[in-house]
């Protein structure tokens, strides 16, 4: 009997810790950092998909080929790995892709809010710390200017909504960013040609 009730305490004890384990399962945030990897696509898809990324305020984050913002906050990273795949199937984009993603803490998530986001077709992508007065240009330089090809038509996300600025236009160029934005540079069409100079 004495055995018996060891037993049942031991499992009852187990149960409790591996709930609480289960409770503090790191899940995405508003302003958070979360790492995503991608197999079983095309290599170039792995360099400009796999990366950082950071929510937006909204609890959401833009991706590369995915036409509208996805929201993951209040996710653990099994449940975003899940949510992706799915999404990049749905929308017939990639047939079988393999997510890993990692849901990063607190303390990483408070930094991240003064961070902009440069990923796509760029030299070096990478999470910029903000700084006031950062332009769209600035930011494309630091990550080592966009590749031969990149997209002249660089899209920006602020706040869940996406903006498409000319690379070759003072104007776009000067834009001045704000902490969480995320800038893409897509995939150059053929068809897309370059100016020999910067207009207005």
């Amino acid at each position: 009997m004495k055995t018996i009730v060891q037993w049942c305490f031991f499992s009852l004890f187990f149960l409790t810790h591996l709930a609480q384990g289960a409770s503090v399962e790191p899940r995405a945030t508003a302003g958070g950092l979360i790492r995503i990897q991608i197999k079983g696509v095309p290599n170039e898809d792995v360099t400009i998909i796999s990366d950082e990324y950071v929510l937006a305020s909204s609890g959401t984050v833009s991706l590369p080929y995915l036409p509208a913002p996805v929201r993951l906050a209040g996710m653990t990273g099994q449940q975003v790995a899940d949510k992706l795949a799915k999404l990049y199937k749905e929308a017939q984009i990639f047939s079988d892709p393999v997510f890993i993603v990692r849901v990063d803490s607190d303390e990483i998530k408070d930094r991240a809010k003064r961070y902009v986001h440069v990923t796509g077709n760029v030299k070096d992508k990478k999470n910029l710390q903000y700084r006031e007065g950062l332009t769209l240009i600035e930011a494309l330089l630091e990550c080592g200017d966009i590749t031969d090809y990149g997209s002249r038509y660089i899209q920006v996300t602020r706040g869940g909504e996406t903006r498409s600025y000319d690379y070759f236009s003072a104007r776009d160029r000067s834009l001045q960013l704000r902490p969480t934005d995320v800038i893409f540079v897509q995939n150059r069409p053929f068809w897309e040609g370059r100016p020999d100079k910067v207009g207005p």
